[in-house]
């Protein structure tokens, strides 16, 4: 009598995760709902029936990035009460940029991003404001916090830019990889050394330019 809905759920199942690869790889654009079912080995029919159409199949990948990206802001944003500024943003690019670097259970949705980059969707803005803001928004705070009275609203956003800058360099990329093929971190201790260097890079940047720039002080909110 379950036999039916369970075989469902598993061809729905075999959809997501076909879908998901194939969106990474190529992105929403170029990846036809032929290529997500016979890659799921899936009726063509099927995708319309579990999710409507490939647009609504998409939202579904994306709340899956979405959740995820959640999580790994909790992860890489500590409290600013009670941390001072440098270890804040310290601890950001430590656990952020190995997400970046991996292409682990996670690492996925950075690859899905380089494609809404360059070609967005229809649900790129609700991603972005859900997932991505958090963290710009956190840095954000930091960057002004370590300005202090240098803080102006461009200075704090060049800031941030250079530093998340640094960090989405070591997204996988093959191009890269042909032109500086000894570059990319691959060991835990790699990507440890290079998050260091990342995170005082900065620091003394940030430093620099509250130390010659000072001006009325213009705290982000």
């Amino acid at each position: 009598m379950t036999s039916a809905p369970v075989h469902a759920a598993d061809t729905r199942e075999r959809i997501l995760e076909a879908a998901t690869r194939l969106f990474t790889e190529r992105g929403f654009a170029r990846v036809t709902v032929r290529d997500i079912t016979s890659d799921a080995k899936a009726n063509l029919a099927a995708v319309s029936y579990h999710f409507g159409d490939k647009l609504g199949l998409y939202e579904r990948v994306l709340e899956i990035g979405l959740r995820s990206a959640q999580q790994m802001n909790t992860e890489t944003i500590l409290p600013r009460e009670g941390h001072t500024p440098e270890e804040c943003l310290r601890h950001y690019v430590r656990e952020y940029l190995p997400r970046i670097v991996r292409s682990d259970d996670r690492g996925w949705i950075f690859q899905l991003l380089k494609h809404e980059m360059s070609n967005p969707t229809a649900v790129a803005r609700s991603y972005v404001r859900g997932a991505i803001m958090p963290g710009i928004e956190f840095l954000t705070g930091v960057v002004g916090d370590l300005l202090g009275e240098a803080s102006t609203p461009e200075r704090v956003r060049r800031c941030t830019t250079s530093i998340q800058a640094q960090c989405l360099f070591f997204l996988p990329d093959p191009f890269k990889s042909m032109v500086m093929p000894d570059f990319q971190p691959s060991t835990d201790e790699a990507i440890r050394e290079m998050a260091d260097h990342i995170a005082e890079f900065s620091l003394a940047g940030i430093r620099a330019i509250a130390a010659q720039r000072r001006g009325p002080r213009v705290r982000p909110r």
